[in-house]
């Protein structure tokens, strides 16, 4: 096994796919066909003998019973005492003789006509001289002893001869008819004359059973020594067509079936002659039919797999083309329209970023040396910069200091109070650290804004700050400046603008079914529904940005703080405006514990 799979691995894509198309498809192709052929010629040959088989009980069944019922009512007939009787009745002239068969004999074989429509009469031919011809029933003169059929019937020691004819008196006897004649004689009916019973049966309906097998298939009916009741005609050899002669086993299939109900009609038989070319022809068509559907199937193999291998080679052949520029230091990717989901698509995927990363690696290690000494100066700039920016503030708060000083020195309270507050905003600004705090560290803070706020309003407004003591004891932490752009907007949008001079800022903290909410509460101008709804809308918008005029009333402060809660706190952050013209804003904010 594992030299076959070492020469496999010598043999061409192409190759391979042929050794598999030829040996997982052809061939079972073929052989599969063979066998079918084989199977289907025996099948056809089979199916034909019996359904002819089939067909041929099938008639022979429905002729013994037709002439077994026919036999029955000629027993019964004779059988019937009271018939006799009626017939023995004495009469002196033609009225009394109709009277007679008007009261009692005529409707004596109707029963049967009707009850049995494949007999097509039923006549009683009576030895009595006396008797006169009346419908079923008929006098056996010197002309009737003529005929074919008596001279048949009284050659016969049997009770029954079958005489393959109609008796009908007429000028064209009716085709497709036999006749059932039975002797009745009874020694108290006539001193046991000899009189005839004749039924006549119609063989249509089993002429036309025969007739229904189709012209692949020359039928026969016939009796005696071949003599031919009915055919069909078309295989017959013999010189005189009455008689039937089959022809050679070697051209055809000869089937034949005894019919009749014996001993009666032994000599009856059904033929069935089936030409074997017909079988070949039918072999014929079938073959064709398996031709073509085993060209189809191999012609679609051989579309599929060519189209199998031409993808495969295509894309294979451009990756091996491909590489080979790589051996010659040309690093790009290999660009095809359609490079294929299957394994050698995803290799030419695997490739391409093999070849990226090679690509980017050779820029790093040939640009190392220039960005080391970028960094390096880069470095030098930043602890420039960072020494710069601790000078600074160092320098702001040791001026603001010095005023101070120089206001206490000059009892100027107000003025230092302010400077000192200011001092601290801005260290508090400056410094780094953590950014999360706690409430009361962020209130501390606004407290010292505000402070500075109201040295600005020249002492015109007040402000009122409220944090409850469970707020402190929750250690609940806040962004750090996340209410100071609040306030600052109620005091510069609300207050200000407010005529009243009586103008105040509420703050409030608290905690509320294990929420924080923090209120900013100002008595100012305040806005209308519209307004809110608009700032409420942007607000929700995070591709909007809200503006600083005038006619909104409110500022990009407001945005930054909605969604610095956001990111902090996603869903757990409610966020709410309380306003109406000329009585104020409040602003409220709430965060759901955890």
């Amino acid at each position: 096994m594992s030299m076959l799979l070492r020469l496999l691995d010598n043999v061409s894509i192409r190759r391979k796919f042929i050794m598999v198309y030829t040996i997982g498809i052809l061939v079972p192709i073929v052989i599969g066909a063979v066998v079918w052929i084989s199977f289907t010629s025996r099948e056809i040959r089979q199916n034909t003998v019996h359904y002819l088989d089939q067909s041929f009980e099938k008639t022979a069944g429905n002729f013994n019973l037709l002439t077994q019922t026919a036999i029955n009512v000629a027993n019964q007939i004779n059988a019937d005492v009271t018939l006799r009787q009626d017939l023995s009745r004495e009469f002196s002239t033609p009225v009394e003789h109709y009277e007679i068969y008007w009261f009692f004999l005529r409707n004596r074989f109707n029963m049967y006509l009707v009850s049995n429509p494949d007999i097509a009469s039923i006549t009683l031919y009576i030895d009595d001289t006396n008797f006169i011809n009346v419908d079923h029933f008929r006098v056996l003169d010197d002309l009737t002893k003529q005929k074919e059929w008596y001279i048949l019937a009284s050659s016969d020691t049997s009770d029954f001869t079958i005489y393959p004819h109609s008796t009908a008196i007429s000028v064209t006897p009716p085709q497709n008819r036999i006749t059932i004649i039975r002797k009745v004689r009874s020694p108290d009916f006539l001193n046991n004359a000899v009189n005839y019973l004749l039924i006549e049966l119609k063989l249509d309906r089993i002429i036309s059973e025969l007739n229904s097998e189709g012209e692949s298939i020359d039928t026969y009916l016939t009796y005696g020594d071949n003599r031919i009741f009915w055919g069909t005609q078309l295989t017959n050899t013999s010189t005189d067509p009455q008689f039937l002669h089959t022809p050679s086993d070697d051209k055809y299939f000869i089937l034949y079936k005894s019919i009749g109900t014996s001993p009666y009609f032994s000599d009856w038989k059904i033929y069935g002659i089936f030409d074997r070319n017909q079988i070949n022809r039918r072999q014929l068509v079938v073959l064709v039919y398996i031709l073509l559907i085993t060209l189809s199937m191999a012609g679609l193999s051989v579309f599929i797999i060519w189209s199998v291998l031409n993808s495969m080679r295509y894309r294979l052949l451009a990756l091996s083309s491909h590489i080979k520029k790589v051996g010659e230091n040309y690093f790009e990717p290999l660009e095809l329209k359609n490079p294929g989901k299957d394994e050698i698509g995803w290799l030419i995927i695997a490739f391409n970023k093999m070849i990226t990363n090679i690509n980017e690696l050779i820029n790093v290690v040939y640009k190392l040396e220039m960005q080391k000494k970028s960094m390096e100066i880069e470095n030098i700039r930043a602890k420039y910069k960072y020494l710069q920016a601790q000078v600074d503030p160092h320098f702001l708060f040791n001026t603001l200091n010095a005023i101070l000083v120089f206001c206490v020195k000059n009892n100027y309270t107000e003025l230092s109070s302010v400077i000192s507050s200011l001092s601290k905003l801005l260290k508090r600004l400056l410094t780094p650290g953590n950014d999360f705090i706690t409430v009361s560290e962020e209130f501390d803070f606004i407290e010292k804004y505000l402070a500075i706020e109201k040295f600005r309003f020249g002492g015109k407004f007040e402000y009122e700050i409220n944090i409850s003591p469970e707020v402190i004891n929750s250690g609940f932490l806040i962004p750090k400046m996340s209410i100071q752009p609040i306030v600052e907007n109620a005091c510069k949008h609300g207050l200000q603008a407010s005529i009243d001079e009586r103008r105040k800022l509420v703050l409030t903290a608290k905690i509320d079914s294990g929420a924080l909410v923090i209120s900013v509460k100002d008595n100012g101008a305040g806005m209308d529904k519209k307004q809110v709804e608009e700032i409420l809308e942007k607000l929700k918008n995070p591709n909007s940005e809200i503006g600083s005029d005038s006619e909104t009333g409110s500022g990009v402060g407001i945005q930054n703080v909605y969604r610095r809660m956001l990111m902090s706190y996603d869903k757990r952050f409610h966020f709410s405006i309380n306003s109406s013209p000329g009585h104020g804003t409040e602003i409220i904010m709430r965060i759901e514990g955890e």
